[in-house]
């Protein structure tokens, strides 16, 4: 068997009726008096021709071969006007270009997120000004928790403070730091118990040229699993809706995400966190989460001889 060769993703023509090539095509019909245009795409690799049109093709034609980038050929034909100018076929070579070059960034971008929405781990990209360009959603469902009730953290002794901004601290330090020494990594302990193992590393433009963004990636490690959670459902005599909703809060949704999954209003989630906090003696989401995160399995044998 071959080597195998990474490739993300093959050329491919945009769609027969892309309106930004139409467009070009339009302006070569008005710039050269013709009546109808077609354009001929073909990848290098492949053996497929996509072609592009306005008007009937009829009557004597003219032919240019236009230079497009990237891995394309491609072939402008005209009728109804004279031979073709030279001058437009490298405007018309260099537009096409970008326009390929755009159309492929789209579809890498749309793969690229998809893979990133998929992933359990926490995903955010900081531009060279420190805002956030991208988050997935376990990311936002983390950065909704900072807002609906501030969630502290600290790491290597730094003192507590909120997980956000120590977050921001470590991707300024990473974005100004030089060298090998361009990226952390280490955990960030939670005031609701958790532990996520989180890594912040510079990251460039393909040519070096646009300004370095970085990208941060937190991942929780030792989540409750579901039969801890049941076992301190169970010892706290929580009722089956009050059981679904720690069950979410486990998994960090928001009090809004918590009333579209369970389709009940956020009022309802409300009340059902303040029974939450009666009956597990708590008087926030954090304490409730770091009860949760330190209970023992013990409490399934109670369950078990109800």
């Amino acid at each position: 068997m071959g080597a195998l060769h990474p490739v993300v993703l093959e050329l491919r023509c945009p769609a027969e009726d892309d309106p930004v090539i139409l467009e070009l095509l339009r302006v070569v019909t008005a710039t050269t008096g013709a009546s109808w245009a077609e354009l001929e795409v073909r990848a290098d690799e492949t053996d497929k021709v996509c072609r592009f049109g306005i008007g009937r093709v009829h009557g004597q034609e003219f032919s240019l071969p236009i230079v497009v980038g990237g891995g394309y050929e491609a072939t402008l034909r005209v009728g109804g006007s004279g031979p073709l100018p030279e001058p437009l076929a490298g405007l018309l070579g260099l537009s096409l270009t970008r326009v390929l070059e755009c159309n492929r960034l789209r579809e890498q971008t749309a793969l690229l997120r998809g893979a990133l929405d998929a992933t359990s781990s926490s995903v955010l990209l900081f531009d060279s000004r420190g805002d956030i360009v991208f988050a997935n959603p376990p990311a936002d469902r983390l950065l909704s928790l900072q807002t609906e009730e501030e969630l502290l953290a600290e790491t290597n002794g730094t003192p507590r403070q909120p997980l956000f901004t120590l977050l921001c601290s470590l991707v300024d330090k990473v974005a100004d730091a030089e060298g090998a020494s361009a990226s952390w990594k280490g955990t960030l302990n939670l005031d609701d118990s958790r532990v996520m193992v989180c890594e912040v590393m510079r990251v460039r433009n393909a040519d070096d040229k646009a300004p370095a963004a970085v990208l941060a990636i937190l991942q929780e490690v030792g989540a409750g699993s579901e039969a801890r959670v049941d076992a301190f459902a169970a010892s706290h005599g929580f009722s089956p809706r009050e059981h679904e909703v720690v069950h979410l809060l486990v998994q960090g949704l928001t009090t809004l995400a918590i009333a579209d999954t369970m389709s009940i209003s956020t009022h309802t989630v409300r009340d059902h966190i303040k029974h939450l906090y009666r009956k597990t003696g708590t008087r926030s989401r954090s304490e409730l989460l770091g009860l949760i995160a330190g209970a023992t399995q013990q409490p399934a044998a109670k369950r078990g001889n109800a």
